[in-house]
């Protein structure tokens, strides 16, 4: 570990404490009975770590409410200190391809390498990232090659706070419409096993390992 993962670890672990330890929903306020917290503030906060000014967590255009899963990890990340180092951004995948280019040499100084799952340990201040949607079986190879056609596909990414000899614990944003944490089960060589939806099981495209 290192100052940078350790400072970044820490802040994630205060935002989920922030939302009572994923017990807040982005939509919850002061202004609503029981609720203490301006839960759907913190998504305005995430938001405008990548210059985007105008959402919060009550936030619907045409009945859909923007995903802010990658505001927060940049808003993690940025708040801990990296800087130029990473791709700030509202969607994953643009982060992922440039960690993915990092891995290939294409571009130096980058603060993330993208490493294949099957062959790479997690550790702390990693982002574990897997693809949405459409994407959701997509590998890292396909990951990359769609990027490559298209700029764009659905993935989500959390960022690992501490790593056991059984699981990457990590911390994610717009989970289930808050801020939680995740027990990912590792196999006895400590690399990350297939996702499980239900009976079915799905690939991560990469772990992005963390050079800062």
């Amino acid at each position: 570990m290192t100052e940078f993962t350790d400072k970044l670890a820490a802040i994630c672990r205060a935002e989920y404490e922030r939302w009572d330890n994923g017990r807040g929903r982005e939509t919850q306020g002061t202004d609503q009975p029981g609720i203490s917290k301006d839960y759907y503030l913190f998504v305005e906060e995430y938001w405008k770590s990548i210059n985007i000014n105008n959402l919060t967590g009550r936030t619907v255009q045409n009945g859909i409410r923007p995903a802010w899963s990658s505001a927060f990890v940049s808003f993690c990340v940025r708040k801990a200190g990296a800087g130029t180092k990473f791709k700030y951004s509202q969607a994953h995948c643009h982060y992922i391809d440039a960690a993915m280019k990092a891995s290939a040499g294409a571009n130096p100084g980058y603060g993330y390498q993208a490493m294949k799952p099957g062959a790479y340990t997690p550790k702390v201040g990693d982002i574990i990232c897997g693809g949405r949607e459409y994407a959701k079986a997509y590998d890292y190879d396909q990951a990359k090659l769609i990027y490559q056609a298209d700029s764009f596909y659905p993935s989500h990414g959390d960022i690992v706070v501490e790593v056991t000899a059984t699981h990457a614990i990590a911390i994610g944003g717009n989970i289930v419409h808050n801020v939680d944490r995740k027990r990912l089960p590792l196999d006895a060589n400590r690399r990350l096993l297939p996702r499980k939806d239900g009976t079915r099981s799905y690939p991560w495209i990469a772990v992005l390992a963390c050079q800062l």
